[in-house]
C-alpha cells in the first residue's frame, strides 16, 4: 500500500506585514530583494526567534518604511508558497503614528497608493484581498 511521504512538505516560515492607512491611502514598499523583487508589497518580513507577530510587523514597518503604525487589527494569515518554502504572513492593519515614508533595509522604494488603483501596480500575492479585508476593519 502506498505510504505518504511527508518528509517532502516545505518547511513553514513565519512572516508578519503591516497595512498602514493614511486616509484612503495605504502604504507600499517594492521589494528590492529575492523574494518578489521588483514587486510592490505590504512593508513585513520573517518572525525572529522569541517575537510575536504583531511585534515582527512593527519592526519590520520600522525598518522598511521609517514608520509607526497603530495595528490595532489583524486582518489574517495569508499563505506565499515558494519553490522552496511555504510563508505564512500573518497582517496586521491601522493608521500610522509617526514617520515619512522613506525606503529601508530590502525596500527599493515607498509609496502611498490610492487603495482603490492598487490592481495598476505589479503586486506581490494576496495583497489586494488583504487591503480589501484591511479597509473594512478599519472603516467601521
Amino acid at each position: 500500500h502506498m505510504v505518504h511521504d511527508f518528509t517532502k512538505q516545505k518547511p513553514i516560515i513565519k512572516a508578519a506585514s503591516a497595512c498602514v492607512w493614511r486616509g484612503e491611502e495605504v502604504l507600499l514598499i517594492q521589494r528590492a530583494s529575492a523574494l518578489g523583487k521588483g514587486r510592490w508589497s505590504l512593508p513585513g518580513g520573517k518572525v525572529e526567534a522569541g517575537e510575536s507577530f504583531l511585534a515582527a510587523a512593527h519592526r519590520e514597518l520600522l525598518e522598511e518604511a521609517g514608520v509607526t503604525a497603530a495595528l490595532d487589527h489583524e486582518v489574517g494569515d495569508f499563505t506565499v508558497e515558494t519553490a522552496g518554502v511555504i510563508y505564512v504572513i500573518s497582517c496586521f492593519t491601522g493608521h500610522i503614528v509617526s514617520g515619512e515614508a522613506a525606503a529601508g533595509s530590502d525596500a527599493g522604494a515607498v509609496s502611498w497608493m490610492h487603495w482603490r488603483s492598487l490592481t495598476d501596480y505589479n503586486l506581490a500575492p494576496n495583497i489586494v484581498e488583504a487591503v480589501e479585508l484591511a479597509h473594512n476593519l478599519i472603516s467601521v
